[in-house]
Parts: structure tokens; sequence; C-alpha cells
């Protein structure tokens, strides 16, 4: 039984409220780009509902899903209370302040300037500052997984972490690490710009920081789903993991792989040598090597539970799966869309091909900027 149930909901209903919003705003952006649409065009309007959106579901929603799945994690697989409950609540109190802080310029039309805040493109301070909060709100529950593991291990000298907080644990040390380089460029540069402290601003240098956030964050929104498969999908379908240790090589791989690649999201900038560029490129191919660990660990792991329930034959066992279970289900469906999305990264990925098919790398590719936004760049 969990003893923090209203901290861990809070965090979930607070996640799911605003991804509510987000996914009506991303709904309205496709409706009115379709040609039926066209009468409720207006590029103002579009461009502070693609803020919002982005916002939300880049670093609010995914940060408020992983901390309070980080909380039900703490409480069920180490079997103790949450230390620091009152650090927790305060954390969450930070990011709905920033959250609503963010979104209130936003609304007024000044800060168009999309989740990824490029300079010279600059918004209004307060919406920089919003940011900001989320961020330190959500390194709070960083701290406190950390403080929870050491606590646990004190009080279980020579036993071995329980899988999921591990797992947990690698996702909030990979999100302290994700979060930095956007942290460093608006605490560094752009928002000393957007609150008139300064009248430059190094846009190429700005794009390297986040870059930094840009890369790793994408395995920070796969944490959860990752720890999922590993320790709720084969309880759910009656088997077991295949091989522990491989879960756990997953997850530091993703440390160790993820967090200091990054540039292959600047392939179109001119500050970054090619050689680098290169360099990075290589090694964010290896990215590929814990998902590919991962997706065999869940097959074999949802063979194991076919064949206990009776699964016979090279393939025969696939019929055994408990299909009508919405956990077997989701697991199929969510299998397709990572290989999906995973032959794209593997493709954007590449220094010879990104510059062909994709077309987000480089701000003079961008698409286009809305009139209140080109009025607020500063160079």
């Amino acid at each position: 039984m969990l003893a923090n149930r209203k901290l861990i909901l809070a965090h979930f209903w607070l996640a799911f409220a605003v991804f509510g919003v987000a996914l009506t705003l991303g709904a309205w952006q496709m409706f009115i780009r379709s040609p039926i649409g066209t009468w409720l065009s207006n590029p103002e309007l579009y461009y502070r509902s693609l803020t919002a959106h982005g916002t939300v579901m880049g670093y609010v929603f995914p940060t408020l899903v992983a901390m309070g799945f980080g909380y039900a994690i703490s409480e069920s697989a180490l079997e103790q209370r949450l230390v620091g409950v009152r650090w927790a609540w305060a954390g969450f109190w930070l990011i709905v302040a920033g959250s609503v802080m963010a979104v209130i310029p936003i609304a007024l039309g000044r800060a168009s300037v999309l989740y990824t805040f490029y300079p010279p493109l600059i918004g209004n301070v307060f919406y920089y500052i919003g940011v900001v909060l989320v961020v330190v709100g959500s390194w709070i529950w960083v701290a406190l997984m950390s403080i929870n593991l050491r606590v646990w291990r004190k009080a279980h000298p020579g036993a071995a972490v329980p899988l999921a907080m591990f797992a947990n644990v690698a996702g909030s040390y990979l999100w302290a690490w994700t979060a930095l380089g956007a942290a460093l460029e608006l605490l560094l540069q752009i928002i000393p710009v957007a609150a008139g402290l300064k009248a430059t601003i190094d846009a190429g240098l700005a794009r390297v920081f986040f870059s930094w956030t840009l890369h790793a964050i994408v395995y920070f929104w796969l944490m959860p789903t990752y720890i999922a498969y590993y320790t709720i999908v084969p309880r759910a379908i009656g088997g077991r993991v295949y091989s522990d240790t491989m879960a756990r090589i997953s997850f530091i791989l993703f440390l160790v792989v993820a967090m200091p690649i990054g540039m292959h999201h600047t392939f179109a900038d001119p500050q970054v040598g090619a050689g680098f560029k290169f360099i990075h490129s290589a090694f964010t191919a290896l990215v590929a090597l814990p998902t590919l660990l991962t997706v065999f660990t869940i097959c074999a792991s949802v063979e194991i539970a076919a064949r206990l329930r009776g699964g016979r034959g090279m393939f025969g066992w696939i019929r055994a799966l408990p299909w009508d279970n919405p956990m077997m289900l989701a697991l199929a469906f969510s299998f397709v869309m990572l290989g999906f999305g995973g032959a794209g990264g593997l493709i954007n990925m590449s220094y010879q091909l990104d510059a062909s098919i994709h077309n987000s790398r480089s701000p003079m590719i961008c698409g286009r900027i809305s009139p209140a936004a080109s009025s607020s760049i500063s160079a």
C-alpha cells in the first residue's frame, strides 16, 4: 500500500490535465493546417498554441509522470515510506507555479518562441523563469530518489537494489543531466537578454546548450515506459523477466551512451565542426543498443509467459498470449510504435541523410515566424 497516494496522484492528475489541454491544442493545429480549416488560419494564435503545446508535452507532462511514477516506485519497490515528503510537495508546487508563469505570457502572445526557444528569437522573461521553476522542482525529485535509495541501502546492506528502483534512479540521473543544458542556456544567455540586462546573445552557443538537452530528453521520456516493460508487463501477463542483469545493463547503457551525445542536433549549424558532428553521429548509433536489448528481453519475457500458459511450437506460443488483457495489447502496439520511432531516429542521426530528410535542424529552415515573435528578435 502506498503511504503517499495523494502526492503521487496529484502529479498524475496534473499531468493528464495539462495533457488534455495540449492534446486539444495539437488537434486544433492539425485542423487549421488542413484544407477545411483555412478560414481559422491565424499565424499569431497558431504560434501561441504551438508554443504552449510543445512546452507542456516536452517539459511539464513527461516530468510530472516521471516524478509521480518515481515516488510510487520508491514506496512500492523499496517497501518503505517516502523520505522527504514535504520536499516532494515543494517540488510539485514549484512545477505548478512555473507552469502558470510560463503559460500566461504564451497566452498573451509575448512568448511565441516554441518549446525549443531558439535565439535570437526572444520571448517574455517570465516564460523562461517559469520553465526554470519547472526544472528546479524536478531536481528536488532527483535528489529525493537518491536519498531514498541511500536510506534503503543502509537498512539492507549487501542486498540487490530492486530493478524498478534501480531503473528509476537511473532515469532521475538522466533527467538531471538532460535539464542542465537548457538550464544553462536560459540562466546564462536567454534570461539576461529577455530581462534587458544584455543586448546581445550568442545564438550558436545557445543551440549547443539546447542540443545537450534535446538529445537526452527523448530517453528521459522513454524511461517510465521501459520501467513498465521490465517490471509491470511480465507480471500482468503471468511471466517473469527473462534477464534481470540484461535489464540493468540496458539502463546503465542509457546513462553511458545517451548522456554525452547531442551535437547531431546541430548538423546544419556552422559553429560546430564537421569532425565533431561526425563523431557524435557515430556514437549516437550506439544508443540503439539498449533499445535492442530491451526489445529482446521483453520479447523473451513475453514468450516465457506464453509457454507457461501452454503455448507450443516456434510461433504457436503467440496464440497463447492473453490478447484480451489491455496490458498485452498496449505492449504490442507500443512495440510497433517503438520500431517506427527507432528506425526514424537512426535515419535522422545519420550525418549524410539528415540534411535531406529532416527539416528542423537549422533555425534557417524552421518555417514561418509569427509577427509577435518577429518583433521580439534581439541581435
